[in-house]
């Protein structure tokens, strides 16, 4: 688990809402380089909440607007420009994710991280773009200190009643031992990913249909095992994703929802003498989005997932998948969200050809005061690898926030995490204890969060 310091996040009451969907596809596309590609907008089909002020109709705690303590951007033409900087001093009692017979490593440290993203506010179309950098530093394990960044763009171009969308995002970063699924480095190992889509939304009265196609390409650096570097370069691929989504509207707020995708995932550098893990992925799925003029949103996509290798040693797969949320708000002051989500991952180490992922999460938001935001939140995740063996990983936690003013927001986090792993999870690049994925952590962080 990296530090994801808790901070509450809601849009600039004077952005429009195009320039938010367009910036949150960007967002979309740069935060969630590790899961599939038909998974990286599974939740996005569904609005977590409605921006909006006080106790109206579908507005969370953290949705809610509050233009006093919201840094209003810089105006630079046409465009708003936000800088943010966090400022982060945390403990991490394992940072590798070593057991308690020897590998346990824990350590105090620092996070700094800076962004700055600009957005249009034309009333036609769009353009947005965001760069942005992380730097962790380990006190006691300098050997671990890494820092990641990322950039990315995004535009629209209004054709009949819709905008053709077009984004593209670079990720370089790390990924330490504790990363569920993955080898266990006992240093961060050194990633990248390129991805690109292309959509476009038809609105035919109630019904509409979004056409979308994605490439991405994920690149993965050195792991340290037992001290020695290994390099992953049969994890290497290119991934071409294509499909529809569509959504027959019951009302403003509700509506019918179902997803076709077909996902092609070529290994460019395949281990000498194991099989290619070259897949075709098909997925369906169909569901309901619905806001009930009270104080539930319940959303949910259910359909299965086929994956056909290309090795005759890996038989074909499929699973069941879904992605639900539920969103409880039955006062303005308190919102509860539960989310639930399966779907089969890439493989993420040697000698397996992936897992099923399925996961739980529970979030509780309270506002105490207009300026103190409390959340509670816990976590179960499941890696089911297909060639046997399984991971588990608990984790519980909460924070406190602090809106000081329009520029400045305190938070404090605590999360706990426990994994553990049941049979014999094939990795012979994992020969020792430290590879069974079995661990303790705790993170408690504070952070600075700079906004003007």
């Amino acid at each position: 688990m990296q530090l994801v310091p808790f901070r509450t996040s809601s849009p600039s009451a004077g952005s429009s809402p195009r320039n938010r969907v367009l910036l949150g596809l960007l967002t979309t596309t740069l935060l969630t380089w590790s899961h599939p590609l038909w998974a990286q907008t599974a939740e996005a089909f569904f609005p977590s909440a409605t921006s909006g002020y006080d106790q109206e109709l579908g507005v969370t705690v953290l949705s809610r607007l509050r233009p006093e303590y919201e840094a209003p951007g810089i105006q630079l033409g046409s465009f708003t420009v936000r800088p943010n900087l966090d400022e982060s001093i945390f403990d991490n009692t394992n940072v590798n994710g070593g057991t308690s017979s020897g590998n346990n490593t824990g350590s105090w440290g620092s996070r700094t991280s800076a962004n700055i993203s600009a957005q249009s506010d034309w009333s036609r179309d769009s353009l947005a773009a965001t760069i942005g950098m992380d730097h962790f530093q380990f006190f006691d394990l300098p050997s671990e200190n890494y820092t990641d960044w990322n950039v990315g763009l995004a535009g629209g171009y209004t054709i009949g009643d819709s905008q053709l969308t077009a984004a593209y995002s670079h990720q370089s970063y790390h990924l330490l031992g504790t990363a569920l699924g993955a080898v266990q480095t006992e240093t961060p190992s050194l990633n990248q990913t390129d991805s690109a889509e292309l959509s476009y939304t038809f609105n035919f009265g109630r019904f509409s249909l979004s056409p979308t196609l994605d490439v991405s390409a994920y690149r993965y650096g050195d792991v340290t095992l037992n001290g020695i570097e290994q390099n992953q370069d049969y994890l290497n691929r290119d991934v071409v994703a294509g499909g529809f989504n569509g959504r027959y509207a019951l009302t403003d707020k509700s509506g019918i929802i179902f997803v076709a995708r077909a996902v092609d995932s070529h290994y460019i550098s395949p281990a000498a003498g194991q099989p290619s893990n070259n897949s075709n992925s098909f997925l369906a799925l169909g569901g309901l989005d619905y806001q009930a003029a009270s104080v539930w949103r319940y959303s949910l996509l259910a359909g299965v997932e086929t994956r056909v290798f290309q090795a005759s040693q890996y038989a074909s797969h499929t699973a069941p998948i879904v992605a639900a949320t539920a969103i409880w708000t039955p006062t303005g002051v308190l919102t509860l969200t539960g989310v639930l989500s399966r779907e089969i991952e890439d493989p993420q180490s040697a000698d397996t050809n992936g897992y099923v992922l399925s996961q739980a999460r529970l979030i509780v938001d309270y506002e105490l005061l207009r300026y103190v935001l409390l959340q509670g939140r816990g976590a179960f995740e499941n890696a089911n690898y297909l060639l046997g063996g399984s991971q588990n990983a608990i984790t519980v936690g909460g924070g406190v926030t602090w809106l000081l003013n329009r520029n400045l927001q305190l938070s404090l986090s605590d999360d706990y995490t426990h994994q553990t792993s049941a049979g014999n999870i094939a990795q012979s690049s994992a020969p020792n204890a430290q590879q069974t994925g079995a661990f303790d952590q705790n993170l408690l962080a504070l952070t600075l969060h700079v906004g003007l």
